[in-house]
């Protein structure tokens, strides 16, 4: 990849398709619940623009349901990146492209989400998951996340117009999870925000929909087992921990289980529950020490009993 000076215009820049960005066009996942009861204080803090906003919390929460939820309902343009350790510069900044024509910038997520800000006025710039990104990388975003409310990319300077607005929110993960860093100093205090605790078993049972899912033999024993996972990650002794996902996931996967089995077999509870605890549950753990562990809370859990 050619490497662009900080002083070094590029004639050309990509052609922003803004239309991708819009409200309209923000994913649908579906009703939010508010179990922290933080859509109000996120709302108000988008609708300010002035800080950036941290989420720190667990996986499966809601937290970009949230943000989807409020930018579909406010009618707010959004620009979103989800990072991962391979996200890098070229990612947030841009990289230089060639063509038919020769040489062009494509503009990086960034120096993008400036442009579409002055465009619709207001954006909201998500970055998902920003502790999974290097130092060297976050160090880059202390610029565009400062109050100087610019970036330099391509050699051009980004600015938002004055009667624009772009409000920053991230969410990050807590540092026992794989792959996750601590943030820098000097990022960390460009952020306010809000730490967000794992559910309990009463707010994960209000997200859920159990119809025709038996309360004795699957749900308590479900949702004691998430609480299980959380407390096992928490001591160390797994790196997975189910979440609100997971269980929507098995509770999906035994319903249409159950609708593949004789009614008038005697143990289709049974064999539905031990087939569906296989597919959403003891898939997410490979580590044959954390297999075992999960293997014998799910027993201990459900009273069931592994062949």
């Amino acid at each position: 990849m050619m490497k662009v000076e900080a002083n070094e215009a590029i004639d050309r820049v990509n052609k922003i398709n803004f239309d991708i960005y819009s409200s309209k066009n923000i994913e649908d996942m579906g009703d939010y619940i508010d179990l922290h009861g933080e859509r109000k204080r996120l709302e108000k803090v988008i609708e300010r623009a002035n800080k950036p906003y941290l989420i720190y919390g667990a996986k499966g929460i809601g937290k970009t349901s949230l943000v989807h939820s409020i930018c579909r309902d406010k009618g707010y343009g959004l620009v979103e990146v989800n990072c991962s350790a391979g996200t890098n510069n070229a990612r947030l900044e841009g990289r230089l492209q060639v063509d038919n024509q020769g040489s062009y910038f494509e503009r990086g997520i960034i120096p993008t989400a400036f442009e579409v800000s002055n465009h619709f006025k207001h954006v909201v710039l998500y970055i998902d998951e920003i502790g999974a990104l290097s130092h060297d990388i976050q160090k880059w975003l202390n610029r565009p996340l400062d109050n100087r409310n610019s970036c330099n990319a391509g050699g051009r300077t980004y600015k938002l117009n004055p009667d624009c607005k772009m409000s920053i929110i991230a969410t990050t993960n807590p540092i026992e999870y794989a792959g996750v860093n601590n943030l820098t100093e000097d990022l960390r205090s460009r952020f306010i925000g809000r730490i967000w605790d794992y559910p309990n078993s009463e707010q994960m049972a209000r997200i859920i929909d159990w119809t025709d899912i038996p309360e004795l033999d699957v749900k308590e024993p479900l949702l004691t087992l998430a609480q299980d996972t959380y407390g096992l990650r928490t001591k160390g002794d797994v790196e997975y921990v189910l979440s609100t996902r997971d269980i929507l996931q098995f509770v999906d996967v035994y319903r249409d289980l159950m609708l593949d089995y004789d009614d008038e077999d005697p143990n289709i509870i049974t064999n539905v529950l031990m087939e569906t605890i296989h597919e959403t549950i003891m898939i997410k753990y490979t580590d044959p020490n954390e297999r075992e562990l999960i293997k014998s809370r799910v027993q201990e859990t459900f009273g069931v009993t592994f062949k």
